[in-house]
């Protein structure tokens, strides 16, 4: 984890706080009509808030709060707008998502339920089997929760297995800032020049935060399961990035 390129394989990076909420006993996300209906309720008041009061957290939120950027490799500062922060409660990292995904930070449940459909979903069972092989039980089991509150660890947002979780279910580029940087592509798409880049970044080594970066910044590597696992048109990836991965690499300190 002290090298940025090539990322190592089954790296563990999570986020959230150590404190624990109480838990009702037997509780599924995926057999529990509430969490349903949790998930219904908090789209429904995220709809009903007004333009000016989400501009006015926006605002709020959104800074360049130098106490993170000073965590990212130096190569990269220069490329990052701004850092937009959220609540540490174990789900940050899926508050992230969330709020790149126009559901709002609020929405980090939708998130959780549907990463959990994409790693049963029937299309790419055969891509998951080969991707997690005898872990996969353990990342699904990962993404249920017991309640609404904080998290314990095992439930945090780990990379990199949510990562190519996140790529293929919203069929976006997802770009991890942290230690080390990683790149994810969807596995079973062709590349698009109109995806949408999420930028996340790791700090504190227990928290994640939204990264806003500059049009056109670098795009550190892929993992090598990714390379390894991928569909034979998912490597257009790489080819409609390669500039910007190149890049990269012409920015990254080579270490003797």
């Amino acid at each position: 984890m002290t090298t940025l390129c090539p990322p190592p394989e089954k790296i563990k990076t999570k986020g959230g706080v150590k404190k624990k909420g109480k838990k009702p006993a037997d509780y599924d996300v995926y057999r529990d009509p509430s969490y349903h209906e949790y998930v219904d309720k908090a789209s429904q008041s995220s709809q009903r808030q007004s333009q000016p009061s989400q501009t006015s957290k926006k605002m709020k939120l959104s800074k360049k709060q130098p106490q993170f950027i000073v965590q990212f490799p130096n190569h990269i500062r220069s490329y990052i707008e701004d850092v937009v922060n959220v609540e540490s409660d174990g789900n940050c990292g899926f508050r992230v998502i969330a709020s790149l995904h126009g559901y709002g930070e609020d929405g980090w449940p939708m998130v959780r339920r549907e990463l959990g459909l994409e790693i049963i979903n029937k299309d790419r069972s055969t891509l998951y089997d080969k991707l997690f092989s005898n872990r996969l039980s353990a990342v699904r089991e990962s993404l249920m929760i017991e309640s609404f509150g904080s998290q314990p660890p095992k439930k945090w947002m780990s990379l990199p297995d949510m990562g190519y979780l996140i790529a293929n279910r919203y069929n976006v580029v997802l770009v991890c800032l942290g230690n080390p940087c990683i790149t994810f592509f969807p596995m079973t798409s062709s590349h698009s020049p109109n995806v949408s880049i999420y930028c996340i970044g790791f700090v504190n080594q227990n928290h994640w935060v939204q990264v806003n970066m500059k049009e056109g910044f670098p795009l550190p590597p892929v993992t090598l399961d990714w390379k390894k696992f991928r569909s034979h048109i998912a490597t257009t990836w790489m080819l409609g990035f390669a500039g910007r991965m190149q890049h990269w690499q012409l920015l990254t300190p080579v270490f003797a």
